[in-house]
């Protein structure tokens, strides 16, 4: 549901009980994967209903640098808003910045320099 931007069934899924941070084998959430697709509504829903913003997979990844390395301009700086760690260090050393760096997204890297991203 989170992938594909389905915002009332991601709600009836938590009013359902379901896990917000359940974290799949590679340690990603459904915040991880709405911020990967840039669906802003969902992510705002999963915020709004307690989902740990700087939970990293199993590689370090967060959903501030999902959102970064894929252009999710809206996205990043609502999780920037929530208090997403802009300095999270992926398990290589990537950083959300690189990320928006490496994609050539001149708004999210100022975004993120603007959020203190060294």
């Amino acid at each position: 549901a989170a992938s594909s931007d389905h915002e009332r069934v991601v709600d009836l899924l938590i009013q359902c009980g379901a896990e917000i941070n359940k974290q799949n084998s590679d340690g990603g959430t459904a915040l991880m994967v709405a911020a990967h697709h840039g669906h802003e509504r969902v992510v705002e829903l999963l915020l709004q209903r307690g989902a740990e913003i700087n939970l990293q997979t199993s590689d370090g990844c967060t959903a501030l640098m999902n959102a970064a390395a894929n252009r999710h301009e809206r996205v990043v700086d609502l999780l920037l808003q929530h208090g997403a760690d802009v300095n999270l260090r992926a398990s290589g050393g990537a950083t959300a910045l690189m990320g928006a760096t490496q994609v050539g997204h001149k708004r999210v890297v100022e975004l993120l320099l603007q959020r203190g991203a060294e």
